[in-house]
């Protein structure tokens, strides 16, 4: 009995040692971090990565002040406050000097992780982003992982699935309808979102401070939709549209992972709007529109303006006519379109018939003047 006493007593010593020796490291990065943040170099890096209405993301933050004290403990390099400024600076006094790129070009060789080159690319950028661009290049393979489609009744399955509560369903909505990346659109401030009269959809203005491009743009939902995440908004006090979309999208994910074996993921439904929407004809729908709702630029023309939108409703009707019903989840055809498509063949009767009469009316004034 004393010997399995003596065992747990010295198991319990070894796991208490773990865990102060993982606290101590992680306040010892916390302490290096703080370092590199402070370097003047890093900051300048950070500085030329924003723009205007756009300050640098946290991810970008923390990639960089990762990437440079992975470099510097691999260089064996003390972490200080001006260690990387300094050796910018001895880059730009010595361009001839090729000690960085062969660093940097070794610890890339001899890492078995595809990471490195990540931190690698990031280190070149602290240099070139501080004129001191060292004469080297690294390509930043991709993941290499393939999208795999989704069948459309299994993608209905999952956001009618009971497990999934009414806020799960709509973001699921939200995503298919809009196109945008999931923290553009969640993140977009409540009183952006704009229900335009005598028509099925709100207009949301993404600010340029939450889009990915920097770019100020529309998107469109369906407008029972906005209603319901404004009143959602409203009785829980958020000031964006959804502001724990990354804990719904995991608990999404998770359930068609597990119940239909499915990798579904907000990206998805991106991709998913995408592909529909080049498969609608130019002469029906100009790529360019559904593009700037996706939060992209157009390769033609320019970006409109949200306000002009509001009053020109040619981009909703092309929006409700074309996406919405390829758009929707839940494999019923949208009923307001069928009316606008029957509206708009009698008015192209009427202006055939209109265009008609008044060919005729202008035939007989020429033969009356003739005669």
């Amino acid at each position: 009995m004393s010997i399995v006493y003596q065992d747990s007593v010295l198991s319990c010593a070894a796991e208490s040692g773990r865990r102060f020796y993982k606290r101590n490291r992680r306040s010892s990065y916390r302490d290096e971090y703080e370092k590199i943040s402070k370097d003047l170099a890093v900051r300048t890096y950070l500085a030329d990565l924003s723009k205007t209405g756009k300050p640098t993301s946290e991810n970008s933050k923390r990639g960089t002040l990762l990437a440079c004290r992975k470099f510097l403990e691999q260089t064996k390099r003390p972490i200080t406050e001006s260690t990387m400024q300094e050796l910018v600076q001895f880059k730009r006094d010595n361009p001839k000097d090729t000690t960085v790129e062969q660093e940097l070009k070794l610890w890339k060789a001899e890492s078995n992780m595809a990471i490195t080159q990540v931190y690698a690319a990031r280190i070149l950028g602290v240099f070139r982003r501080n004129y001191a661009r060292l004469n080297l290049t690294i390509h930043v393979e991709g993941s290499g992982n393939k999208t795999i489609p989704i069948r459309e009744p299994i993608l209905r399955a999952i956001r009618q699935d009971e497990q999934l509560s009414d806020q799960h369903k709509d973001e699921i909505d939200l995503m298919a309808f809009s196109g945008e990346r999931r923290q553009a659109i969640n993140m977009t401030p409540v009183e952006n979102v704009h229900l335009v009269d005598e028509t099925e959809s709100a207009i949301i203005d993404v600010p340029a401070s939450v889009s990915k491009t920097a770019t100020r743009h529309p998107c469109i939902i369906p407008k029972e939709l906005a209603e319901r995440l404004l009143e959602r908004a409203q009785r829980l006090g958020y000031k964006v549209l959804n502001p724990n979309y990354n804990s719904l999208w995991h608990e999404i994910t998770r359930l068609a992972k597990r119940k239909h074996n499915v990798l579904l993921t907000s990206h998805y439904m991106r991709k998913r709007f995408e592909t529909l929407a080049e498969r609608i004809p130019s002469t029906d729908m100009n790529p360019n529109h559904w593009v700037i709702l996706m939060g992209s630029k157009p390769t033609l023309g320019h970006m409109p303006d949200i306000y002009s939108l509001l009053s020109n409703t040619e981009l909703i009707q092309e929006y409700e006519t074309y996406l919405m019903p390829r758009l929707a989840l839940t494999g019923e055809t949208i009923k307001p379109q069928a009316n606008q498509l029957e509206q708009l063949r009698r008015e192209n009767a009427e202006l055939k018939e209109q265009l008609i009469r008044l060919t005729k009316l202008l035939t007989k004034q020429l033969e009356e003047q003739t005669t």
